[in-house]
């Protein structure tokens, strides 16, 4: 009887035991459970307000296709075309290949520009060559130091030539700011029968545009 309450005892004993350790471990999971509640709560904090966003755009004047850099910037040529040594008569050239883009050279200003003056520079002959023809600049043959007369003017109908040291004011832009073309015009009227030397004739004029 002795034997067998002992053993009896002994059982009772280990279930306790277990029961505690079984408690135990409960209670740790119980603590590691809040830890991750109250970690999942603190991340759904948030924190909201205002970014903002801006940009100045300044009025201005490019040529279209260009980068808007504001010197030297490349209005194009006027490119009067192949002819031969002894013809006579008129040509017309208009600015065309401005900041290397193929067709006639535009400019492009903002809505709230309302008119720009340009100014034409003499080029490298102003004056040169009168005896061949009419014209307040000249293009002239690198081999052979001839010239060629020539004018630019401010229209396509040739009427208002720009002077050799002052800008031609006033004139009107679209109001929508799209491009249109660089009103520079040039002229060539060779009156002279005689022929020339054959060549490339060349001249380089400076331009401003104020806007």
């Amino acid at each position: 009887m002795t034997k067998s309450a002992t053993t009896g005892g002994s059982s009772t004993t280990s279930v306790r035991a277990h029961g505690l350790h079984s408690v135990q471990k409960l209670r740790g999971a119980g603590i590691i459970l809040a830890c991750c509640a109250w970690a999942c709560t603190a991340g759904a904090d948030t924190l909201t307000g205002n970014l903002q966003s801006q940009i100045q755009l300044t009025a201005g004047c490019m040529i279209a296709g260009s980068s808007g850099a504001a010197s030297g910037v490349n209005f194009g040529t006027l490119d009067f075309g192949t002819r031969p040594s002894t013809f006579t008569g008129t040509v017309q050239a208009s600015a065309s290949g401005g900041e290397s883009v193929s067709g006639p050279t535009q400019l492009v200003c903002s809505p709230d520009v309302l008119g720009i003056s340009i100014q034409v520079g003499p080029g490298n002959y102003a004056g040169l060559g009168g005896a061949i023809g009419a014209g307040t600049r000249a293009m002239r043959n690198g081999n052979t130091a001839a010239y060629i007369p020539y004018d630019v003017f401010r229209d396509s109908g040739h009427t208002q030539v720009y002077p050799l040291a002052a800008a031609i004011n006033g004139i009107a832009v679209p109001a929508n700011g799209a491009a249109f073309p660089l009103p520079i015009y040039g002229q060539i009227n060779k009156t002279d029968p005689t022929a020339l030397p054959a060549g490339m004739y060349m001249d380089t004029l400076q331009v401003t545009v104020t806007y």
